[in-house]
């Protein structure tokens, strides 16, 4: 297997752990004696300080709750629950059900009681590992065991501190054919579908994600995507710990600028909102400042810009332009990278495209981000940009051991030992989408470079027709929208209609700094309804959107009135716009952007 990363040789150790593994448990238990006291999953204790436990630690504490579930009539193949925030009490739940040999079944902790309880039900789980507080609420009226992860009684932490259940475990490790997880896809719309990941799906996929970007025994992640979804579970789960990397936990997504600087990561995964709200506050700030501190700041990103190019081909900026970058990094962008921990080493993007410009925003203040892609289905990784080669409008060229193609519309099709066994209880769903030759229809449609590196244009089921016949890809018009600090998030709206619209959730602290900057005066009180205002912000719309097609810009659009989050069910747990929900909340208001129909003309 050709594995490009040129660091490959150095972090062999991680990789050669997942190759020999035969099932996942092995990646934590078959560890090197070299790891064992090394310090592997960190928290933060209510004092407010920062607690590591060692992988020996982690190790006894699996083995012991692995034991524990034996007793209780767990069996290899039954089902058993997990809910709650990422936490040493949700590693150490999960590697023992997996050492156990049965399957784990997580729930997103942002979602309701009854949908909670559904993916249970429907995974006929007999068990469920439940945080207490919030969590174990959702369980007061639910008919299947739970045990806490911590609390007074007996508890996950308990079992896991007690010696009397060490050596107790008889059950032989899984293989790798054998079902590891039941993933439940968020959705935009219906009920999720239980994703079925063998070890084998995950092992392999943790495999070709170590032979496309280097991972070494002294990084430490900082955690804080739901580790129920997959993006999260592979990469910043099973893959630090195949590699001796230590994993720190987030308490929450509102406390991550307090984190990183006490953390100190040097990998993050995330999703594009949080570098999508990196590039709004930094925008917001700049507009703010005075007219010297913006000139020294987009003398910086040119400078970047200029000096990441220069890399990607293996040379350095020279002389005066080396100097003046050296003295600009200082200024400009080492508050930046201080602020995230200043220790950061790449970040990994996925779970939706990364607008480019936000990508070579960060590239140019020498923050490495690596866009990627993959689905559920794969176990999840497909593609990412490599550390040697960064393409920042790509996702990245296959991982290897990644096979891609593209079928007649455009759409990607995967095939790979990554790819899953199917859907829970659903063998005419999981037709759909594999067929008998082993392709998995991804649903995406996308571009693919001679290099490789693969582009995403947008969800097949997602890409809107207008009345003239002519597609329009949301997700493409509504990157280019949220480049504006002031707005938050948008919706493109188009299908079936004359001309192209959106929902826009503005960002009224930075509308107000954008708005004084450039009219000079304060933004006015009824600024929502002020025609000024929207006629200003639409044609802000209009320069953000000028590479895009005539037909593809936005002619009218409509504040929502709240931001559009997981509690008011706007969005899914990796914050994808649930389009259907928002389209009958604002029924109303889209309607009246089409009444006069002479905008689209």
């Amino acid at each position: 297997m050709t594995l490009p990363d040129p660091l490959f040789v150095e972090h062999c150790t991680g990789l050669d752990q997942a190759n020999q593994a035969s099932c996942l448990s092995d990646l934590l238990l078959a560890s090197p004696p070299a790891w064992l006291d090394k310090p592997m999953l960190r928290f933060r204790q209510p004092d407010g300080s920062w607690k590591a436990w060692s992988r020996i630690r982690t190790q006894q504490a699996v083995l012991r709750v692995a034991a524990w579930l034996e007793s209780k009539g767990i069996k290899p193949g039954d089902r058993v629950g997990i809910l709650g925030h990422n936490s040493p009490e949700w590693f150490i739940a999960d590697f023992a059900i997996l050492r156990l040999g049965a399957v784990t079944v997580p729930a997103y902790f942002t979602d309701p009681a009854e949908a909670v309880q559904y993916v249970f039900d429907d995974a006929e789980v007999s068990i469920v590992f439940v945080e207490p507080g919030e969590q174990q609420q959702k369980l007061a009226d639910y008919d299947k065991p739970f045990l806490a992860f911590r609390g007074e009684g007996e508890s996950l932490a308990s079992i896991a501190a007690d010696e009397a259940w060490e050596g107790r475990l008889r059950a032989v490790c899984p293989g790798r054919d054998d079902l590891a997880t039941l993933i439940y896809t968020s959705g935009t719309t219906g009920h999720p579908k239980g994703v079925m990941l063998s070890h084998g799906n995950l092992l392999s996929d943790v495999v070709a994600g170590l032979g496309g970007v280097a991972i070494f025994d002294d990084d430490l992640f900082l955690s804080f995507l739901p580790l129920s979804h997959a993006f999260e579970r592979t990469v910043g789960h099973f893959l630090p710990t195949a590699s001796g990397a230590e994993i720190a936990y987030a308490e929450d997504v509102s406390t991550l600028l307090r984190d990183m600087p006490e953390v100190q990561p040097k990998v993050m995964i995330s999703v594009p909102r949080l570098y999508e709200k990196i590039y709004a506050g930094v925008q917001a700030k700049m507009a703010e400042g005075p007219a010297v501190k913006r000139a020294l700041f987009n003398l910086a990103q040119k400078l970047g810009a200029e000096r990441f190019e220069l890399s990607q081909r293996g040379e350095s900026l020279t002389g005066f332009k080396a100097k003046l970058w050296g003295l600009l990094d200082g200024i400009v962008n080492a508050k930046l990278r201080q602020k995230m921990g200043g220790h950061i080493r790449a970040f990994v993007s996925g779970g939706a495209a990364l607008h480019p410009a936000i990508a070579h925003f960060l590239l140019a203040a020498d923050i490495t981000v690596l866009p990627g892609y993959g689905l559920t289905e794969s176990s999840p990784v497909l593609t990412v940009n490599r550390l040697s080669l960064i393409k920042p409008d790509s996702v990245g060229p296959a991982l290897p051991g990644v096979e891609l193609k593209l079928n007649d519309d455009g759409e990607l099709l995967a095939r790979g030992p990554m790819i899953m066994q199917g859907y829970w209880k659903k063998p005419e769903a999981t037709a759909e989408v594999i067929d008998s030759e082993g392709w998995l229809a991804t649903g995406d449609i996308v571009e693919i470079d001679e290099q490789g590196f693969v582009k995403i244009v947008d969800r097949k089921k997602e890409i809107m027709v207008l009345s003239n016949g002519e597609n329009v890809p949301p997700a493409v018009i509504e990157q280019h929208l949220v480049q504006a600090p002031c707005l938050l998030q948008a919706m493109a709206i188009a299908d079936g209609r004359d001309y192209v619209t959106a929902l826009v959730v503005p960002d009224e602290a930075a509308l107000k700094i954008t708005w004084r900057q450039s009219q000079k005066r304060p933004l006015p009180d009824n600024w929502r309804e002020s025609r000024e205002v929207y006629d200003w912000m639409l044609q802000r719309m209009h320069i953000d959107e000028h590479d895009l097609s005539s037909y593809m810009q936005v002619k009218a659009f409509a504040f929502a009135d709240e931001e559009w989050t997981q509690a008011n069910g706007m969005v899914t747990p990796t914050l994808k716009l649930k389009r259907r929900i928002i389209m009958e909340r604002y029924a109303d208001s889209i309607e009246a952007l089409y009444k006069n129909s002479d905008q689209g003309q």
